[in-house]
């Protein structure tokens, strides 16, 4: 068919009619629901049948009468049948056929207003806003506000006068939920009779759950990404309850295992603090005091100093950084530096801030340290 003749036009009623049910020529009394110019019905043999717009100087553009035409078509069709065969919701719900028991058209291709092409009601009265598109884009000014409501959005772009009614009544292409309340509030229920209890959750509420990874909610079946759900311009997932609450059982106790590790941990190191401070060497001024008690502390102090000095020689060795004798520097023979890192050949003293010293302190430092306090008591 040629881009100027139309198998559909407006009849003087403003109903869509075929070209079969029409008078021949200009008694067909029809008009472009576009340009509203005088359409010729032409009913020849050998030619396809179909209207044609009659004024050698029109000025209209064939391509936008077509879609409006095509619009206006799809509108009556729905009014006319009553029906509508809709998409999935998410995979939840199946697509399925809806009857309506009353359909209200607006027939106004371009309006300023924000109303939809049709509101069509069910038997239980509930309400569907069906809205069509032509190229991806919807031939209003204004966005429809569908919050809390039930719209679906049908592209037309890729049909034509002889396929819309299978299409709008058929099939389940070019077809999308933009809204679809009903079905929003039966997500909780129909898990629950499916025994897998979910909880809807805004994303927003997502970025403050203590879980975060892995994530709980349910996933797509095509794509095995986490479902998002957008209804009333938020965006939700699925969180499934049983996974969720072991996974947060899970991960709270691992919070507590941490926790005592790292008590247990300082628990350790103060004990470790405490035995050395009981047993380490302490040189007294005279005699030493003869009870059995003092003479165990003074035998494992000497014994616990002389394995860290093995330590300390050992790691010096190893790390040959310096070839001092230890005796000679002050860090390791001093009073303040009770204990300190033998790992790494630093001095730990924590006077540093105060003296003016690097916070690891090198032997060649060390020997400068103006706090020095010899360990055996000697000047």
């Amino acid at each position: 068919m040629s881009a100027a003749v139309f198998s559909w036009a407006e009849d003087y009623k403003g109903r869509m009619v075929h070209i079969d049910d029409v008078p021949r020529g200009l008694q067909c009394g029809c008009t472009c629901p576009n340009c509203h110019e005088q359409l010729l019905a032409r009913h020849g043999e050998k030619n396809e049948h179909g209207f044609a717009h009659h004024s050698d100087t029109r000025g209209a553009n064939l391509k936008i009468c077509y879609m409006v035409s095509l619009y206006k078509l799809a509108e009556q069709i729905i009014q006319t049948k009553r029906r509508i065969h809709v998409p999935s919701y998410y995979g939840i719900f199946p697509e399925n056929d809806i009857e309506f028991v009353a359909v209200k058209i607006d027939s106004s291709y371009e309006r300023e207003d924000k109303q939809p092409d049709v509101i069509a009601t069910t038997a239980d009265g509930k309400q569907y806003l069906i809205e069509f598109t032509f190229d991806y884009k919807v031939q209003h000014k204004h966005t429809i506000d569908y919050k809390n409501l039930n719209c679906l959005e049908i592209d037309l772009s890729k049909q034509k006068f002889e396929s819309v009614e299978r299409f709008l009544l058929e099939e389940n292409t070019d077809r999308q939920w933009l809204n679809n309340q009903n079905y929003f509030e039966s997500i909780g229920s129909l898990y629950q009779k499916a025994n897998k209890p979910i909880a809807i959750k805004n994303e927003n509420e997502c970025e403050l759950c203590e879980l975060k990874y892995p994530c709980c909610s349910v996933k797509d079946k095509n794509s095995g990404r986490h479902l998002v759900i957008e209804n009333s311009g938020q965006r939700y997932r699925l969180c499934k309850q049983e996974l969720y609450k072991a996974g947060l059982a899970a991960y709270h106790k691992k919070l507590e295992e941490e926790a005592l590790h790292r008590q247990q941990k300082t628990e350790c190191r103060r004990q470790d603090r405490y035995d050395y401070e009981q047993h380490r060497f302490r040189p007294v001024h005279g005699r030493l005091q003869s009870t059995q008690t003092e003479i165990v502390r003074h035998n494992e102090g000497i014994k616990l100093i002389s394995r860290h000095q093995a330590q300390e020689k050992k790691c010096l060795v190893e790390q040959n950084t310096f070839s001092l004798d230890t005796s000679e520097i002050t860090c390791f023979r001093c009073q303040k530096n009770i204990r300190w890192k033998n790992s790494n050949g630093y001095a730990n003293c924590g006077c540093y801030s105060s003296m003016g010293v690097p916070k690891k302190t090198p032997p060649e430092t060390a020997k400068k340290c103006g706090g020095f306090s010899r360990i055996d008591g000697e000047e």
